[in-house]
């Protein structure tokens, strides 16, 4: 259980020449009418340099455009609702991305996706490590736990390679049983009743300052989490001792340490 971020500046399509799209902006999170949005983005390559002329469609809509010099793309007439954007360009491997449409203004971030595509040979190594990542993350019992239980918020590899978090903190933002407050080395995260009882691959995190996950564990190596709040009985191997009901339990995996 998690939720997705998604934001930036929308824009709007004039023309098309020579096969190429011309934008300028446009009024951010205007939905299209008739129950369909206008979708934008920007497609960028593994080092954020734009990819101009890249295909991007939603398969079965019949809305297909391309992105102009500056890699941003906009589709207008899309029917809201779950959809999947497929972007494609020479050179690259393509790549599908689930996402679910919003007609209401307020949901308009919602409806920006940025694409980032890979060479042929890091979609390879990004399968491997997706590969790699799914096995350790069976041996430690993670995923049987995400299917399982209910009440915790479970941070998937995917999840977290999509938000792109340059510290530990930033993960967790999307869950609303922890509180991001500022410490004097940066954030400090606390469960919602105040008592967080945080563990890292399995073993207990002994604080020796406040904010230390963010300076002593890079987000990279993060490959997954689970957040059991308070109320929620929080299984092996974060049940140890006496049973605390009011606290809440935070289970970081790291990849350094699964292998």
């Amino acid at each position: 259980m998690y939720a997705t971020r998604i934001s930036c500046t929308v824009v709007a399509a004039i023309a098309a020449l020579a096969g190429c799209s011309t934008m300028r902006p446009a009024p951010f999170g205007t939905p299209a009418g008739n129950g369909t949005v206008t979708v934008t983005g920007r497609v960028t390559n593994s080092a954020g340099d734009p990819i101009a002329n890249a295909r991007v469609y939603v398969p079965g809509t019949g809305e297909a455009t391309r992105t102009d010099a500056n890699g941003n793309y906009v589709l207008t007439g899309v029917p809201g609702g779950p959809q999947e954007v497929v972007v494609r360009s020479y050179g690259y491997a393509p790549v599908r991305t689930d996402a679910k449409f919003s007609t209401k203004p307020s949901d308009a971030e919602r409806n920006h996706i940025n694409v980032t595509l890979p060479t042929p040979a890091e979609a390879v190594a990004i399968a491997n490590q997706r590969a790699s990542d799914s096995l350790a993350l069976s041996r430690v019992g993670f995923l049987q736990r995400e299917s399982q239980i209910r009440g915790g918020y479970f941070i998937t590899p995917d999840q977290i390679s999509a938000d792109k978090p340059t510290k530990v903190s930033d993960i967790f933002r999307s869950v609303p049983v922890l509180i991001e407050t500022p410490g004097p080395y940066g954030t400090v995260l606390r469960g919602a009743q105040g008592c967080l009882l945080t563990y890292v691959d399995g073993l207990p995190w002994r604080s020796m300052f406040p904010g230390d996950l963010d300076t002593d564990i890079p987000a990279r190596d993060v490959v997954a989490a689970e957040v059991y709040p308070p109320g929620v009985t929080p299984p092996a191997p974060f049940l140890r001792g006496v049973a605390r009901p009011n606290c809440t339990t935070l289970g970081i995996w790291t990849r350094s340490a699964l292998g």
